[in-house]
């Protein structure tokens, strides 16, 4: 294609640069954590609000008896109040970076740098000003001890006399306590940021942890080839798991605070996987026994475990094994597990797609017996907010019902135990959400937040907290009474006041298939002519294990893809086959292939777009993505070169054959067969047609640079014409985290899908404290 005479203005890329997420997200107010802090009337929340330009991050308490919602502390008075105390001075700009805590009702505990300030509110008076442990730790819910990591050991500390005690045996390099796996996502990323993995129980008296087990695993490594401190290249050394090497192993240790007791599962040791148990809360305390999950490596076997506190005895509570394709325990990896065992009554909530759909099933506890359904039908439980085992009841999240606008849009409903009583208690033209009970303390690297408590149904089940939002309206946050459905406003977002551009149109299409709707959204550029001729550019990420298509305005996604559309094209995200929040056979088609029927379903959108919409030039159509997206991008300039003519592929995981074994024994072909070989991009890299730059960072330490490599050792084999850029010291995160890698991207499509050339080196800056809160936006639960 060749350049235009107008180029691009800088003008075009300053509103491109706004978009940017690190850019954007910083002026982006919202609810970023809360709690209740009474047992029905009272939720503590934080807001971050934008006020002239400038973010402050503000305290609130809501009444839900008043309907009111007021500001604990104005930023002004906190910052007049506790200056000159700790060791740094504190002003309102400070603030915005600070930690709140509600303990109860009557004191504030703000944690800035290096301090945390405890303020009585009825003065108000400054307590306090202790120095926080700049250790990361985690704290046990009674606020008396922390647990940190030391000489590859789990050491306790006691917060009232400074007494530090050391608490696990001694462990060693590579078989270590309370450590991350280094076979898994981030190895080297986590040794800049040693958190300890474990967890307390409600009542403080035992404290879990693992012992992982890699000493027989091969090295791999990365150079890191700038260091920042300007000195030689330095290697970095770590364990990997691929797919042709036993994984490691892990071991639960659970002790006994004051006692010293520990007990073990050491007879049955789990897989490793890519990340800690504790990450994904798979294992937790209930009543007097420690339950697991446990995996085979294809993740076709799963045991729900259990361990006695008291006797130390291992036990099977239930078993499950997939005839064909994998299993799992919530639709989206990083969930909290679909499952309750209940020991006051001797039963269990187990969670089950085996009918075709994700439900819920009652078990007996000690035999592992099913007693009956609670949910069933052709829709899909999404979450257990809360059970309630007084009056027998569960509430839940649950989507994919045929009269919805979107089958993914979720609803708020409750039913018994015994499946009676089905109802639901909100639904919109748009997604629901609540935050689910924490039942494994999901909040213990805060010191002075209680740990289990309820970010979701308040501790006496009147109200639950609820965000109602879609891809094209903004978010708001509400309290709702569960009984009667009255609602008190929390919160809404001022997405509207920054959003420039048209606001994103929702669509619906077929897959290639023909027959299941899929859904996704349109993003418009600003100063949008429907009478105009646009390129179309696909964001794309092809799952399995989690959902790209957000239904919330905005997403980081989302953001993403308006940068790019602003500079004059029409960009679409797509929920395809291959994902989850759907069928069984919706979320595993196509299972072993990692990237098919997603992209024929990408390509089937496209050609229904194209025939709706006339603003749409189908002969100029574009891809990009990062990760699993980068894959996909590079494979669907391969594979359909007839319809991509650019693609953008950011750390793909070109081959997954040399990516960590967990991900192509779960979602890949089984060992020797044709789906397992099929995936890699290396062996059709010689099919390339259009134009593709690839982008990875040499400290990637989830995708290796090696696979973004050996695409490009295909391609120069196969004598193809392609761009390559390597960005030093970025990892995973390098679109986001480089600057100059978001305008390479923006450069490549602007000259090779609108065929115009871009500003000479236009600067694009942000810090690494916008970055981050973008990461908080992307991980946000509310």
């Amino acid at each position: 294609m060749s350049i235009t005479a107008n180029p691009l203005s800088a003008e075009t890329y300053a509103r491109a640069a706004a978009f940017a997420p690190p850019a954007f997200v910083p002026h982006l107010s919202g609810v970023s954590q809360g709690y209740w802090v009474d047992a029905d009337h009272h939720f503590f929340c934080v807001t971050e609000v934008n006020a002239e330009g400038d973010m402050a991050t503000v305290p609130k308490i809501a009444n839900v008896d008043s309907d009111t919602v007021v500001t604990v502390m104005e930023p002004g008075t906190l910052a007049a109040l506790i200056a000159g105390h700790g060791e740094k001075d504190i002003d309102v700009a400070a603030l915005a970076a600070a930690q709140y805590d509600m303990p109860d009702m009557d004191t504030l505990v703000v944690c800035v740098g290096p301090d945390s300030y405890h303020v009585e509110l009825g003065g108000p008076t400054l307590l306090d000003v202790q120095t926080l442990d700049p250790t990361p730790a985690l704290h046990s819910p009674d606020g008396r001890y922390a647990t940190f990591l030391k000489d590859h050991a789990v050491w306790l500390r006691d917060r009232m006399t400074g007494a530090t005690t050391q608490l696990s045996p001694d462990g060693a390099v590579h078989h270590a306590y309370g450590a991350g796996p280094e076979s898994g996502i981030m190895p080297v990323t986590g040794r800049k940021f040693p958190m300890p993995n474990g967890l307390w129980s409600a009542d403080s008296q035992w404290f879990v942890t693992h012992r992982i087990d890699e000493r027989a695993l091969p090295d791999a490594g990365l150079v890191e080839h700038v260091p920042i401190d300007g000195k030689r290249a330095t290697p970095h050394i770590y364990k990997v798991a691929g797919p042709d090497v036993e994984p490691g192993q892990v071991e639960f240790v659970a002790f006994h605070i004051s006692s010293g007791r520990a007990v073990s599962s050491a007879e049955w040791p789990l897989i490793c996987q890519p990340f800690s148990p504790f990450a994904f809360r798979s294992c937790w305390f209930s009543g007097d026994s420690l339950y697991f999950l446990r995996w085979d490596r294809f993740s076709s076997e799963l045991a729900l475990m259990g361990l006695d506190l008291a006797t130390g005895e291992l036990s099977t509570v239930l078993e499950r094994k997939a005839e064909s394709g994998w299993l799992d325990t919530h639709p989206m990896i990083t969930g909290q597990p679909i499952i309750r065992p209940l020991p006051e009554s001797g039963e269990l909530i187990w969670y089950s797609d085996a009918d075709g759909y994700a439900h819920l099933y009652l078990h007996d506890l000690a035999s592992g017996t099913l007693k009956n359904a609670i949910t069933s039908g052709a829709w899909m439980v999404r979450e257990i907010v809360h059970v309630d085992t007084a009056k027998r009841r569960v509430l839940l999240l649950a989507s994919g019902f045929e009269d919805d606008t979107d089958r993914g849009h979720r609803r708020l409903c409750a039913v018994n135990f015994d499946g009676g009583d089905f109802r639901t208690l909100l639904a919109v033209d748009g997604d629901v959400a609540a935050p689910a009970d924490p039942v494994s303390g999901v909040d213990q690297l805060k010191s002075f937040r209680p740990s289990y408590a309820s970010g979701g149904v308040s501790p006496g089940g009147r109200h639950v907290v609820v965000s109602i939002g879609s891809a094209d309206q903004p978010t708001r946050t509400i309290l709702v009474e569960i009984a009667t459905g009255r609602q008190t406003e929390l919160f809404q977002s001022n997405v509207e006041k920054l959003w420039t551009a048209p606001k994103p149109q929702r669509f619906e299409v077929l897959a290639a298939d023909g027959v299941t709707p899929l859904y996704g959204a349109m993003y418009f550029p600003t100063g949008f002519d429907p009478a105009g001729c646009y390129p179309l550019v696909d964001y794309v990420y092809p799952g399995p294990q989690l959902n790209w298509f957000v239904r919330r305005f905005p997403s980081v996604m989302a953001l993403n893809l308006q940068s790019v559309v602003e500079l004059g094209m029409i960009g679409i995200i797509l929920e395809t086959r291959g994902m989850p929040n759907r069928s069984r056979a919706f979320h595993q088609a196509g299972q072993g292939r990692m990237l098919e029927p997603q992209l024929s379903d990408h390509v089937a959108a496209i050609k229904q777009l194209g025939e709706r919409h006339g603003f749409l030039d189908r002969n100029r159509v574009g891809m990009f993505g990062q990760s699993g997206g980068g894959h996909a991008t590079a494979r669907a300039m391969f594979d359909y070169a007839d319809i991509f003519k650019a693609g953008v592929s950011i750390c793909g995981n070109h081959d997954n054959r040399n990516y960590i074994s967990y991900w192509i024994d779960k979602y890949g072909g089984r060992p020797g067969t044709f789906e397992r070989e099929e995936q890699s991009n290396v062996t059709v890299a010689h099919k390339l047609r259009g134009k593709l730059l690839l982008i990875h960072g040499d400290m990637d330490d989830n995708v290796h640079p090696a696979h973004t490599l050996a695409v490009s050792a295909a391609l120069i084999a196969a004598n193809k014409d392609f761009e390559h850029l390597i960005v030093p010291g970025a990892g995973h995160g390098v679109l986001l985290e480089s600057p100059y890698a978001f305008r390479r991207l923006l450069d490549f499509l602007a000259r090779h899908l609108i065929g115009a050339e871009p500003p000479g080196e236009y600067p694009l800056n942000w810090s690494p404290a916008d970055y981050h809160a973008t990461l908080r936006l992307m991980n946000d639960a509310i």
